[in-house]
């Protein structure tokens, strides 16, 4: 039976700081480094096979990326915030950060990384425009993981119309999305396998985009206090146990996203549940927080850096002791940061703050000329939606 529809209005979501999910960003962060760095090779021996025995399922360090974005613009959204301001928005957000990190990538495979250059000029073009990985041959195009940037690309602008119909649905009906996108993200990769074999199951915007979804039903279950949300302890067990399923069947039919998915959202949930309730993390400490804003252009270079320090000094990585590894890793670790505090410093923002002021405010409205303002009374402009 239906839940009655009544007059009472839906309750918007209060856009309350969650800083534990910004130290998650840095932490996912962290893992795909960790799984690049185990790809290139920068160990040997058995310090290689307890690499793969750790982060061999890194690449999952993504899922809880697009979980997050989810839940995160679910959670912050206004809902008298046009569509258009939203989207320019998210535009300034991402943009310039993907042109300076695509032109690196463009330098590098001109230089020190030929292997990662794209012959393709549709493949750059598709790449510059956001638009490569719905080609699965151009998903790694220009810069080898902006495919992820596409993805959430798409996300951005299916947000507005995702975000509208979530927020109509009564508390069954959010339920009943909750469980069926959990569902749709388990399934996909087999279908989209089986009936669908020119489409990657890993790269493909439309089929990553359950778990963008379902971080916005997860962000709208606890707003409405329909669900609080679980304990920390019991939720980072359960998403530990789903990544040591990953890593303990790579072969499996399965998307990797499908034996984590529940553990991340009962992460993510409880996160945001400790800050809603005052309970300190150590992810909400100000050196996560700080490392969680330098995530995205973290992201967007870590690997050319990785990539860099094998193609500089490849003999190094022949038989290396675990000693020269760990000295590399900390080293390219460290250059990414610096990098990346750099571009958030000197594009992110001011790039932001740039594309951001070109908005053009809302007009006032002007008096009309039959009556005459009352200049007793003060005129107030109409306020200019932010996101």
């Amino acid at each position: 039976m239906e839940d009655p529809i009544t007059t009472t209005p839906a309750p918007v979501i209060r856009a309350q700081p969650l800083p534990s999910l910004t130290g998650l960003r840095w932490l996912a962060a962290l893992v795909v480094f960790a799984y690049h760095v185990r790809n290139a090779g920068y160990f040997s021996g058995n310090a290689q096979s307890a690499m793969t025995s750790v982060f061999g399922a890194g690449a999952i360090g993504v899922s809880l990326f697009f979980v997050l974005s989810g839940f995160v613009l679910s959670w912050s959204h206004k809902p008298d915030q046009s569509a258009r301001s939203f989207w320019w928005h998210r535009f300034a957000r991402i943009y310039p950060l993907h042109v300076v990190a695509l032109a690196a990538a463009l330098l590098l495979s001109a230089t020190v990384l030929p292997q990662i250059a794209t012959g393709d000029p549709w493949a750059l073009f598709a790449n510059a425009t956001l638009t490569s990985a719905w080609n699965a041959d151009w998903w790694q195009a220009g810069n080898p993981v902006s495919w992820s940037l596409v993805c959430e690309a798409f996300f951005y602008l299916a947000f507005p119309l995702i975000i509208v119909g979530v927020r109509a649905l009564s508390r069954r009906a959010l339920i009943s999305a909750a469980v069926s996108t959990v569902i749709l993200v388990l399934a996909t990769s087999p279908i989209v396998s089986a009936l669908l074999p020119q489409i990657s199951p890993n790269s493909s915007p439309i089929v990553r985009l359950p778990e963008f979804v379902l971080g916005v039903v997860l962000a709208q279950l606890m707003a409405k206090k329909i669900w609080r949300g679980p304990r920390l302890v019991p939720a980072l067990a359960v998403a530990i146990a789903g990544y040591a399923a990953a890593q303990s069947f790579p072969d499996s039919p399965l998307r990797i996203a499908s034996f984590t998915i529940i553990g991340f959202c009962m992460l993510i949930a409880a996160l945001a549940r400790a800050d809603q309730e005052g309970r300190p993390t150590i992810l909400a400490t100000r050196p996560l927080t700080v490392l969680g804003t330098l995530s995205f252009p973290f992201y967007l270079v870590h690997l050319l850096i990785i990539q860099s320090f094998v193609a500089l000094v490849p003999g190094a990585y022949e038989n290396p002791s675990a000693v020269v590894s760990i000295v590399h890793v900390i080293g390219a670790l460290a250059i990414a940061l610096v990098a990346a505090a750099l571009l958030h410093r000197l594009v992110e923002i001011p790039g932001r703050r740039l594309l951001l002021s070109r908005m053009r405010p809302a007009r006032a409205v002007e008096p009309s000329p039959a009556r005459p303002a009352d200049p007793s009374r003060r005129q107030h402009a109409p306020e200019v939606p932010v996101g």
